[in-house]
């Protein structure tokens, strides 16, 4: 079973508000209109129809949104539902503002506004039905006056053609007829709306009450009808054709650095000529490595700077450092040229600074320092390149749970980033589209409506059009000019075809994904072979990224190949993805500190809980402060072997010896109450 799985769950953009006003939160749940938990429903903070924060709804479909206190404007969607908008809800300090509300199917509704909403239903918990927290004897006193608020509908015809933001490529063009869709006559808007109070769903309108001069909410009785529909069992979580849906975590997966294994591993396996086939059948020759590290004068690392290679005058090679201030760059990758009269030069805020002749990579990191500003972009760019041919079409079904899942989370752990996702779909040059892309946006209820239209089908043959995805993924997106992670996962069960041309088409791409920052992570399924496995670990090594293999652990799927790797370490692919993703993306604080993050309960206030570890690099040993006791602290080094253990470290600081450690990347893991969160180090001789 191929990884398409993971890709639904994970789908989210969001900005963070920065204000003098008190912070609070409001929370909730988003379900369907039979009670069905909605995960990953966008919940949106609107200001003139464009949206200034937003989440996604987790597994229990729940959401929250720190907030300043004050009103605002919430929308509510989910692809095949009608959108939620919901006016005038309050924000109130000092207490956990809920709102849970229920989406309808949009068979006749695209949209449904809520005006004029109080908060009653908003102060969890509340004993009476007024948001300001007055008593019950207060709220006995409310008038039934009508309402000057009401739901209101609106109907709008169903847009069934290909948006703006979407592209795609064909082998040849094909006229498709146009029709206009049939819409049902809609319903009349009711006078009431539903809401959920104390975990029960109650009728209210909205009255105004001349004692307070406000506009309160009041409960409609319930009908005889009503009573009846609530003892009618919801129905099983179903997918398309009456199926299951999946849940996320079901698919077991590995992860192999060969950048960070390069000495001990991936240098036998060029000396011992294991890889020479695969080199010439798809020309890369990853061995002139030269592993650069760029930090400010005060050993904070300078994140998304070009870095380039360059030997009289020409440049051979182009990257951008990572959010720990790290390049790759490559000599003779694509022509096993030996390089000569080698410079390095990195240019920050406009000026060029030359640093000379580097060392390779097997004598270790070129380490450089340079006066620049503490300061990080906060962009994260993620696109999904997947094969649909019919081979993968077992995991289309998983798709949206684990696509949701993974950015949903991810997102969680990094509030203060701003994330934006892109996919692109490829099948074979013989099927009805060779790509099918949607562009990297905020709007992540875009991007999951986008997949959930995809299917499986065409291939046939072995070999797919993996040279067309990279070039729709690299080229035709529109990455962010700074950012602090751009990321292509690949996710694959077959290799590109082999010809010279699409050879060339792949280094191209290669280099330019290089060139703009762009990590590629591919993620191999079950029916790759050793060829394609090889071709998957050059792309990793050329742009600073790494290898995801799916295993036989789940008992998912077909046979999978056994990775060419040492020891390694098995996570459920999810797990994985959202730690990759985090790893790429922590940044360090001005004071040198960085952070690995705790997801915490979504219903309560405050940052995610943070630990802190300084200063990395280290040389003789690092700090780790908790702010809680944990399980365990685990230092595995790059062949997932546990080099350091501490054992139930209580909240603190904890120095960590590292002298004895060899040089190279390091994972910290920190286990508490089930949850494993890790952070990067990297250890160097003085």
């Amino acid at each position: 079973m191929k990884v398409i799985l993971f890709l639904s769950s994970a789908c989210l953009a969001l900005a963070s508000f920065f204000s003098t006003v008190e912070k609070t939160a409001l929370s909730g749940t988003v379900t369907s209109e039979t009670g069905e938990a909605l995960i990953g429903a966008t919940v949106s903070v609107m200001k003139d129809k464009a949206a200034l924060q937003t989440v996604i709804t987790d597994v229990s479909g729940k959401y929250r949104l720190e907030l300043d206190s004050g009103i605002y404007e919430i929308a509510f969607s989910y692809t095949g539902y009608a959108t939620r908008r919901i006016l005038n809800v309050p924000v109130i300090p000092g207490r956990e503002n809920s709102l849970d509300v229920r989406l309808e199917p949009a068979a006749m509704l695209d949209e449904v506004v809520v005006t004029g909403y109080s908060s009653p239903h908003l102060i969890k918990g509340a004993s009476s039905l007024y948001g300001s927290g007055r008593s019950a004897a207060t709220a006995d006193k409310r008038t039934a006056a009508a309402p000057d608020a009401k739901v209101r509908s609106e109907y709008m015809k169903r847009d069934r053609e290909v948006s703006a933001a979407t592209h795609v490529s064909k082998p040849k063009p094909a006229e498709v007829p146009k029709t206009e869709p049939t819409i049902a006559a809609p319903p009349p808007p009711a006078d009431y709306d539903e809401v959920v109070i104390d975990g029960e769903t109650k009728k209210v309108r909205i009255v105004f009450s001349p004692e307070t001069y406000e506009e309160v909410i009041e409960i409609v009785d319930e009908t005889e009808d009503d009573a009846k529909a609530k003892e009618m069992p919801a129905p099983p979580d179903e997918g398309p054709g009456g199926m299951v849906k999946p849940r996320a975590g079901l698919l077991t997966a590995g992860e192999w650095n060969d950048l960070h294994n390069w000495n001990r591993h991936w240098a036998d396996l060029l000396a011992d000529g294991e890889i020479d086939e695969y080199q010439n059948m798809y020309g890369f020759y990853p061995k002139q490595r030269y592993t650069v590290m760029l930090t400010n004068q005060h050993d904070v690392p300078i994140a998304d700077v070009v870095v380039q290679l360059r030997s009289a005058g020409a440049t051979l090679w182009e990257a951008r450092t990572d959010n720990t201030g790290k390049a790759e760059l490559w000599a003779g990758l694509f022509d096993r040229a030996e390089a000569t009269g080698l410079e390095i030069s990195a240019v920050v805020d406009g000026a060029t600074h030359e640093f000379g002749a580097p060392k390779p990579a097997k004598e270790g990191i070129n380490r450089f320092s340079i006066e620049a500003e503490c300061t990080a972009p906060r962009n994260v760019d993620i696109v999904w390149a997947v094969d649909a041919t019919g081979s993968m079409g077992d995991e289309l079904a998983y798709l949206k749970t684990e696509l949701l899942d993974v950015i949903g989370r991810a997102k969680g752990r990094n509030p203060e980033l701003s994330f934006r996702m892109g996919t692109v779909f490829y099948r074979d040059v013989t099927d009805a589209y060779i790509t099918k892309s949607s562009g990297l946006s905020y709007d992540i209820a875009k991007t999951v409506d986008f997949i959930g239209k995809q299917s499986a089908d065409g291939g046939g043959d072995y070999p797919e059009a993996v040279h067309s995805a990279l070039e729709e993924a690299i080229f035709n997106q529109r990455w962010s000019e700074h950012a602090i992670a751009r990321i292509c996962f690949l996710v694959l069960d077959a290799s590109p075809h082999r010809s010279p041309e699409v050879n060339a088409s792949l280094q191209k791409s290669i280099r330019e994904a290089a060139r703009l920052g762009i990590r590629i992570v591919p993620v191999t399924a079950s029916g790759i072979q050793k060829d394609t496995e090889f071709l998957m670990k050059f792309f990793g090594l050329a742009t600073n990224g790494t290898y995801v293999f799916l295993t036989d652990h789940s008992g998912i799927g077909g046979k999978h190949l056994e990775p060419t790797t040492d020891e390694y370490k098995v996570e459920p692919l999810n797990e994985l993805l959202v730690r990759l993703i985090a790893e790429y993306t922590g940044i360090e604080t001005c004071e040198g500190k960085l952070q690995i993050r705790f997801e915490g309960d979504p219903q309560q206030q405050g940052e995610p809980w943070q630990a802190l570890y300084y200063p990395n690099p280290a040389s003789t040993q690092f700090t780790l402060e908790l702010p809680f006791d944990v399980n365990s602290v685990t230092i595995y080094d790059s062949e997932g072997k546990a080099v350091r253990k501490l054992e139930k470290p209580a909240a603190g600081q904890h120095a960590v010896i590292v002298s004895d450690l060899s040089e190279g990347f390091y994972t910290i893991r920190i286990l508490k109450d089930g949850q494993m969160q890790s952070g990067k180090l990297v250890v160097v001789r003085a």
